[in-house]
């Protein structure tokens, strides 16, 4: 049976409410303007714009954040959770280690649909080491900040400076680049056109997961 409240003469279905907010956001996300959500829903623009403002937690791009191998990865995943990242994908060194030896075809083929995905972002951030940056620059459209965490091959974690990429973070919130230098000050933002994709970023994806 279905949680109920009673306001005034009405009993409210909080699982029938619930779900149709869920079916109202779920539609906008996929493209559905708030006209035409708000048509099938039975309720005015008005509504789906305010109930949307309730929810905001940030406004702007969408932002993508890349680390491993990384010591303090449970401090970057808060971080993301901070910021309301789109998507954080972090690893330890052996963390990344244990997933390529466990079912390594379906995580592969997953990090695959995934990087194709990011091409559709307004900003990657890639904490890794030197050539796994420049690969990531390679594989993507997106604008990539690339921070280096050594030179490649990194067979150990390395600590983030977590202050430092919540400056780059906030930077990318507010609109500016200014935070957007790499660990060593060397990071740049790079846009470039891929061609024959999905090729090229299996061919990339083999080559980045050995070094």
């Amino acid at each position: 049976m279905s949680e109920t409240i009673r306001i005034g003469g009405k009993v409210i279905s909080r699982d029938k409410l619930y779900g149709a907010i869920d079916q109202l956001l779920l539609d906008r996300s996929k493209g559905a303007t708030q006209a035409e959500v708000a048509r099938v829903a039975g309720v005015s623009r008005s509504f789906v714009s305010n109930l949307e403002t309730l929810g905001e937690v940030r406004h702007g791009a969408r932002i993508a954040l890349i680390a491993f191998p990384v010591s303090n990865g449970d401090q970057l995943r808060e971080l993301a959770e901070e910021f309301s990242l789109d998507f954080a994908l972090i690893f330890s060194q052996d963390e990344r280690l244990r997933a390529e030896t466990g079912q390594a075809g379906d995580l592969l083929n997953q990090l695959l649909d995934t990087l194709v995905e990011l091409n559709d972002y307004s900003a990657v951030i890639v904490l890794a080491s030197d050539w796994r940056v420049q690969t990531m620059k390679r594989l993507l459209d997106s604008d990539v900040i690339g921070i280096e965490l050594g030179a490649s091959p990194l067979h150990s974690d390395i600590e983030v400076d977590v202050s430092h990429l919540r400056g780059v973070l906030t930077g990318i919130v507010e609109g500016t680049r200014d935070g957007s230098q790499s660990h060593q000050g060397q990071a740049t933002g790079t846009t470039r056109r891929m061609s024959e994709r999905g090729r090229r970023v299996r061919k990339a994806w083999d080559q980045l997961k050995r070094q």
